[in-house]
């Protein structure tokens, strides 16, 4: 869990970094990335923000997964792939923020998000066969 939120505020961190000489130089103004509204910016900023929007989608269900093991006192269940799954959520959003070609998508995006999502099913059935 600390490794994903680590690389979730990584991703924010990185925004925060692009955004804040915009608006001290008054190149942009502070509510320019209002949610709905269209923003004149670097590519790979809308990537970045893609990438981090991605990470919370994947935040709840991970979490899910993770406390359950941890209540359950089950957390070996979890440990054996929690660093392929922290590794698969980096290369996904790594791959967001290069490029949303679609080989990229089906060569990289995909095959890191589907490791992600196989893990977790693992780790719920796995959970599963406890009760």
């Amino acid at each position: 869990m600390t490794g994903f939120a680590g690389w979730t505020l990584l991703l924010i961190g990185a925004m925060i970094a692009y955004r804040i000489p915009l608006v001290l130089s008054m190149r942009k103004r502070a509510d320019a990335w209002t949610r709905g509204r269209e923003v004149d910016q670097a590519a790979v900023m809308t990537r970045l923000e893609g990438a981090y929007a991605n990470c919370l989608e994947m935040l709840p269900i991970f979490a899910s997964v993770v406390l359950v093991a941890a209540v359950a006192d089950a957390e070996a269940i979890t440990a054996g792939l929690a660093g392929w799954f922290l590794a698969a959520r980096i290369g996904q959003s790594v791959a967001h923020i290069i490029s949303v070609h679609h080989l990229v998508i089906f060569f990289a995006r995909f095959p890191f998000f589907l490791v992600q999502v196989l893990i977790l099913a693992y780790w719920i059935i796995a959970l599963l066969q406890l009760g």
